[in-house]
């Protein structure tokens, strides 16, 4: 019985620990990365929400001056993926 109880504990230690995979980066980082991306000569690039998904970030984004906005996806690596934008 101690036995089956050890390799339980151990079992389950093993799974929780290999499926907690943390984000290389930081939210504030991924906002950071959307902002230099997406800034040009005209505006600023403002930050609207953040949403962590599955070590993922979703930002959504928006440049009142030249009628820009978006969506965005920043892996746990830095690298950015647009999922959506349109100019008014």
């Amino acid at each position: 019985m101690k036995k089956i109880f050890i390799i339980f504990i151990t079992m389950t230690s093993i799974i929780v620990n290999g499926c907690s995979i943390e984000s290389k980066i930081t939210e504030e980082q991924a906002k950071a990365i959307v902002i230099d991306y997406h800034t040009k000569q005209i505006g600023n690039v403002e930050i609207i929400s953040v949403t962590a998904k599955f070590n993922k970030y979703i930002i959504e984004w928006e440049n009142k001056e030249n009628c820009e906005q978006g969506t965005d996806r920043v892996d746990s690596n830095g690298e950015i993926k647009n999922i959506e934008s349109s100019i008014c």
